[in-house]
């Protein structure tokens, strides 16, 4: 990165590289086709993998994004849940890009999980290429194997599985990649002072922000990395750095307008993160560093690796809990020592500051996240580990340093991490099969999370019924459902979702007095709670026979969700029932908006145009409904 001159009346000169540079690692492309051929392998395995976790939100329970490449002006001008059916109010997230390009692979191959495992490890691979051409001359000073030795050890570090094996992930593998190549501008255009560089790295971090909020960070890293790796004065690093504040204000003046235009905002509560949960200011920053201290020890040593570390598995602590004082410690001794030795420009600091700077905003210190403790957390701070990683191993074979061969012992122990790491993540992504697969392994590790008992009870409940009627296959499962959210319960009593999941169990067992009683005390702590209400009107249609009082339940729940398909399917046959089949149609047409394959939809709506005397304006209804059954039983692609 740093500034080469050059005569009128001489040839340009190449810039000198350290010695170890003359060795084989000094080529451009070997180390970073290795380190993307190194990603792949590892990550191969995901290819068969199903739709996990936060897919159901982001992929196949979003209407807008099944709606394919049409919907692209939606999706950019809605928050990032908007599409999802399981949530009631929009929350605080904006990242359109990968909503994008699920929607481009939902419209190239429907329903098909193993094509976005696939663009999600294509992806990576692509970083690990990228990250080694850009270090490699950002540090062009160092030997080649810094770099290099760096990006393989943040390829293969098994924190990652959560990010490349959870197909929702995208936003956090694009947040790198495309920083990442802002950053390879930022280098070309501080070399050669040519605007269509730094214009090129202004566009790539733009598209970083649209992928994630959390690339924020890099306005602090990019004059970091300046300071560190060029010849730049301070002066000149900030006003080089500047240009980047005009992305990050273009993103978030959008998603201030985007957000502004909502009804409401989705509560950080304790069961998704603990903190929020803190009697004051010193118990939450207490709690915080114990997480952080957590955190760096997973860094060290990952393993077990676990999706979820929630209340009561981990709880508020003090400033006399060992935890947080290590945490406190760590962190401050990692900062004062970092800030002390900038002023040389020692690599340490700065892996030690890339850390701090890319892991501050969601560490929960400064301000409580969407949640207190997940792997993804790491993904870009972790090169700032393995950055102070292939440090370490440089300065204890010293002559890789001064241009000698790096001794045959180095490579065993650099091989020895990568089989270490890449046995782990090979064996973690098989966790990430599906949800089923991930909560068999994880509630092991983390048995008293409330959270991961809620979506481990509510994976046994659907698993153990069948997925269109609801009629059960295994009592066993459904039951055990039940036992999971009374233990999640337990702890966090006015979880109307929970008790809203456990109502659905009672209800599927025909225990319908337990489901009817779970349903109301869950809308009495939300009277909003749209999901609820719209159950408790399935079961006044369907098991107490009134109608009347069914209408009114699904019409409280569509006014809480206007696009929640199950009320509105319910409330159109509510309506029908009472011989109102026009009303009924109209809103089994506006279910459609939402669920256009639903086969059930459109032989109601053909059914009550046939009541009403109009044959023939439901036939089209009608032979929808019969090609969606054909297509079902044959499981062929819609």
């Amino acid at each position: 990165m740093a500034k080469r001159k050059q005569t009128c009346t001489q040839k340009p000169q190449k810039p000198v590289p350290a010695p170890a540079a003359r060795q084989g690692l000094s080529s451009l492309w070997l180390p970073g086709i290795c380190a993307a051929l190194l990603g792949f392998c590892l990550y191969a395995n995901t290819l068969g993998n199903q739709y996990c976790l936060d897919d159901q939100g982001t992929i196949i329970n979003n209407y807008v994004v099944k709606g394919g490449i049409k919907n692209i002006p939606t999706l950019f001008a809605t928050e990032y849940r908007y599409g999802g059916m399981s949530r009631h109010n929009p929350g605080p997230l904006y990242r359109p890009l990968p909503l994008v390009i699920f929607a481009a692979a939902w419209q190239l191959a429907p329903d098909n999980p193993g094509f976005y495992h696939f663009i999600n490890v294509l992806l990576f691979s692509l970083t690990g290429w990228l990250l080694w051409i850009t270090w490699r001359r950002i540090l062009i000073k160092y030997p080649p194997l810094l770099p290099a030795l760096a990006v393989l050890l943040f390829m293969a570090h098994p924190v990652h599985t959560e990010v490349v094996a959870n197909i929702k992930s995208l936003d956090e593998i694009l947040g790198l990649l495309l920083g990442t190549a802002a950053l390879y501008g930022l280098s070309r255009y501080t070399d050669e002072q040519k605007s269509l560089w730094l214009a090129a790295a202004l566009a790539a971090y733009t598209l970083a922000l649209f992928s994630k909020e959390s690339t924020i960070v890099f306005v602090g890293l990019f004059p970091l990395i300046l300071w560190f790796f060029s010849e730049k004065k301070p002066l000149e690093i900030l006003k080089t750095s500047a240009w980047f504040l005009l992305p990050a204000g273009l993103f978030l003046a959008v998603r201030a307008t985007v957000l502004a235009g909502q009804s409401g905002q989705m509560d950080v509560n304790g069961m998704i993160n603990f903190i929020s949960m803190a009697p004051d200011t010193l118990t939450g920053l207490a709690s915080a560093l114990a997480m952080g201290w957590r955190y760096l020890a997973v860094l060290v040593l990952p393993h077990p690796l676990v999706s979820d570390m929630s209340y009561p598995q981990v709880q508020l602590v003090s400033f006399s809990d060992w935890r947080a004082l290590a945490g406190l410690g760590a962190y401050a001794a990692m900062l004062i020592w970092a800030l002390w030795q900038a002023r040389r420009r020692f690599f340490p600091a700065f892996a030690v500051l890339f850390f701090l700077i890319s892991f501050s905003l969601l560490s929960n210190i400064f301000i409580v996240s969407y949640s207190n403790y997940a792997e993804r957390v790491l993904y870009v701070p972790s090169l700032g580990f393995a950055f102070a990683l292939a440090w370490l191993l440089t300065i204890i074979f010293p002559s890789t340093l001064s241009g000698g061969k790096p001794p045959a012992l180095l490579w065993t122990v650099v091989a020895l991490v990568l089989v270490l790491y890449g046995a782990k993540t090979v064996s973690r992504n098989t966790a990430w099969k599906n949800n089923m697969a991930l909560f068999e392994a994880d509630i092991r590790v983390s048995p008293n999370s409330a959270l991961l008992q809620h979506n481990y009870g509510v994976e046994c409940m659907l698993k153990g019924s069948d997925k269109q009627t609801g009629v059960v296959l295994d009592i066993a499962l459904v039951e055990k459902s039940i036992s999971l959210f009374t233990k999640a319960l337990g702890a966090f009593p006015t979880n109307f979702e929970t008790l809203g999941y456990r109502g659905s169990a009672y209800a599927r067992l025909k225990k319908d007095d337990l489901a009817i009683a779970d349903y109301e005390k869950a809308i009495e702590i939300s009277p909003n709670y749209a999901a609820g209400l719209s159950a408790l009107g399935f079961l006044q249609l369907n098991v107490r026979r009134e109608p009347a009082q069914a209408e009114e339940l699904y019409r409280r729940a569509i006014a809480a969700d206007p696009r929640l398909v199950a009320a509105l399917r319910g409330l159109g046959i509510a309506l029908a029932v009472q011989g109102k089949h026009a009303d009924a149609i109209t809103q089994w047409k506006e279910a459609l908006k939402y669920a256009p394959d639903d086969v059930h939809l459109n032989q109601s709506i053909a059914t009550a145009y046939w009541n009403m005397g109009q044959p023939d304006l439901g036939k089209q209804f009608s032979e929808k409904a019969a090609q969606l059954k054909n297509l079902s039983e044959n499981n062929l692609p819609r």
